[in-house]
């Protein structure tokens, strides 16, 4: 008898491992016969999750102006925090960041305007 439960188990194992593997055989050929006629056709690239709605955020239009509100309802934020409700500091603080973006804006509007005048005298024009 000991014998037939070493039998048992090993005729066991084998039959189960043939089923598994029929039954694993047939389900990859129909996974390739889907990816075959997935691969016909163009990859889309979905992403999902937290990334994927901060790119889709990125690329709209609304991106801009709410980075914009962001920034200056934080910088405003940070300086009522440094002047501790100090209102005449506040404000001084405040200009003073005014008069900073000020200049940084016209320095680059000239940096950059002067970069395309150049490159528009360069190309040959179109006039004969």
């Amino acid at each position: 008898m000991a014998n037939t439960g070493r039998s048992r188990s090993s005729s066991s194992s084998r039959g189960g491992s043939k089923k598994t593997s029929s039954r694993s055989g047939t389900r990859s050929n129909s996974g390739r016969k889907t990816t075959s006629s997935r691969s016909r056709t163009a990859p889309v690239k979905e992403e999902s999750g937290f990334a994927g709605v901060i790119n889709k955020f990125a690329a709209s239009k609304a991106a801009m102006p709410v980075i914009f509100l962001g920034v200056v309802i934080l910088i405003v934020g940070l300086d009522l925090l440094i002047s501790w409700n100090k209102y005449e500091m506040f404000f001084k603080i405040l200009g003073i960041e005014l008069l900073i973006a000020a200049l940084v804006w016209g320095v680059m509007t000239m940096v950059f305007s002067g970069k395309k005048n150049k490159d528009s005298d360069n190309e040959p024009s179109d006039e004969v």
